[in-house]
């Protein structure tokens, strides 16, 4: 199915803690034998706090998918910044869907740890506004070591204590996502491999009057490495092909003022050809003003068109279970 877009005023409201992992029985055991405390032949996995969320709902949202995954009888943890054989980083990208809610696009992406990423798992969702807004967590995070998690809502109730609403909202959002990598992380670890990059390859920039077939590539090039995007000069199965079809002609403004309406039509297809999606910018500019010289025009179009097409280029990514973009952040 083609996806078509036109250029529009998005507002991405983009609205991430830490102690040590407990360890109420380290130093037991045999001496000099600390061997004999790993309870579970399992790798670990840290759970980052994401960056793009007000930092109770980060908190939130990391002891979650730590929480959900302890179920899947994998020791995950979240109150820490150091550790982990895996590390679990969330990218949120977030909106205000009314006076009551928020809607998040969730990628997890999945390391090892020497910070390759090994898979992205994209989890849509929604939030109350009260999770979203929510303190942080009191108390220490529930450990591996501590009571088994399928144990904790039976204890609660004997205790007297409620289900927390902002925890349940948060465990509904992760559940998808965190079946996923457990399932990633639990399978034959012989089979995991590294997700690739997804490439843009740059062709048929035509129809421009000037040098306006050149200026539009690059810019929209500079723009797409800008964001960490990788540009590709060879199509393959990693490649998808961005491509701009131009035309200018002459048109009179309301006041009748000699103008020229430009159209260009930006197109992405797969590495057979086949059109995944298509977006279409028109504007007017004074008549000869692009004859010979683009200049501010072609960044200015280049960078519009990038920044709407990239929700595309992520999904797409996702689709074929590459990344969009290679996050080099160290931990």
């Amino acid at each position: 199915m083609k996806i078509r877009f036109l250029i529009s005023v998005l507002c991405l409201i983009v609205l991430a803690g830490c102690g040590q992992v407990p360890r109420p029985f380290e130093g037991a055991g045999r001496e000099n034998n600390p061997d004999l405390l790993v309870l579970r032949d399992a790798a670990a996995v840290r759970v980052e706090q994401a960056g793009d969320l007000p930092d109770g709902a980060g908190m939130h949202l990391a002891r979650a998918m730590a929480r959900a995954l302890r179920g899947h009888d994998i020791p995950a943890f979240s109150d820490s910044q150091v550790g982990g054989d895996y590390i679990l980083r969330p990218v949120v990208e977030a909106r205000l869907a009314g006076a009551e809610s928020a809607s998040l696009d969730v990628t997890w992406v999945l390391y090892n740890k020497d910070m390759l990423a090994i898979e992205s798992i994209q989890s849509p969702g929604d939030l109350a506004v009260e999770a979203w807004f929510a303190p942080p967590p009191e108390g220490a995070e529930e450990g591996n070591l501590q009571v088994p998690d399928h144990l904790v809502p039976e204890i609660k109730r004997l205790k007297g204590e409620k289900p927390d609403p902002v925890e349940l909202a948060f465990d509904d959002l992760v559940a998808a996502p965190a079946n996923a990598v457990a399932s990633l992380i639990g399978g034959d670890r012989q089979t995991v491999k590294m997700a690739l990059p997804m490439k843009i390859a740059l062709f048929d920039f035509a129809g421009a009057s000037g040098d306006g077939n050149e200026a539009l590539l690059r810019s929209a090039s500079a723009f797409l490495q800008n964001k960490g995007i990788e540009i590709g000069h060879e199509i393959d199965e990693q490649t998808v092909v961005l491509s701009a079809s131009i035309e200018v002609k002459p048109a009179n403004n309301k006041t009748g003022e000699a103008m020229d309406r430009v159209s260009i039509t930006w197109m992405i297809l797969d590495h057979g050809g086949a059109e995944l999606g298509q977006m279409v910018q028109n504007n007017a500019v004074p008549h000869g003003r692009l004859d010979e010289r683009w200049g501010s025009v072609a960044s200015l179009a280049a960078q519009a068109a990038i920044d709407a097409l990239e929700g595309a280029l992520r999904q797409i990514a996702s689709d074929r279970g590459l990344l969009l973009r290679a996050d080099r952040r160290k931990s």
